[in-house]
């Protein structure tokens, strides 16, 4: 067999036509399956933004409690303190005793 330019072009053009015909049939196969996976991605998202909002709103809504309980505490032990200044002090001196002999 003589090999010519046309020869070689002509089965040059065949080579490329035989590569695109499995690339389109490549394509057309996967399209499908890749359809699927970007539905469940976007079925996992929206499942988790969902779960995401009220659980944001709840931590919200726990820590301004906390804060309030908080708040009340610090406010309790204030007046309790400007009531009885020198039990308090009494107290703060024993418990650092306490704790002294704890450490030792």
């Amino acid at each position: 067999m003589e090999l010519t330019s046309s020869t070689v072009e002509h089965k040059a053009s065949q080579a490329h036509e035989a590569v695109d015909a499995v690339a389109a049939k490549a394509s057309e196969r996967a399209a499908p399956a890749i359809d699927r996976v970007a539905r469940a991605a976007h079925d996992t998202v929206d499942k988790v933004a969902q779960t995401a909002g009220p659980a944001a709103d709840w931590l919200n809504q726990s820590a301004e409690q906390l804060k309030a309980q908080q708040q009340q505490l610090v406010d309790g032990c204030r007046s309790a303190i400007r009531e009885r200044p020198l039990v308090t002090i009494g107290i703060a001196l024993f418990a650092g005793y306490l704790v002294g002999r704890l450490v030792r």
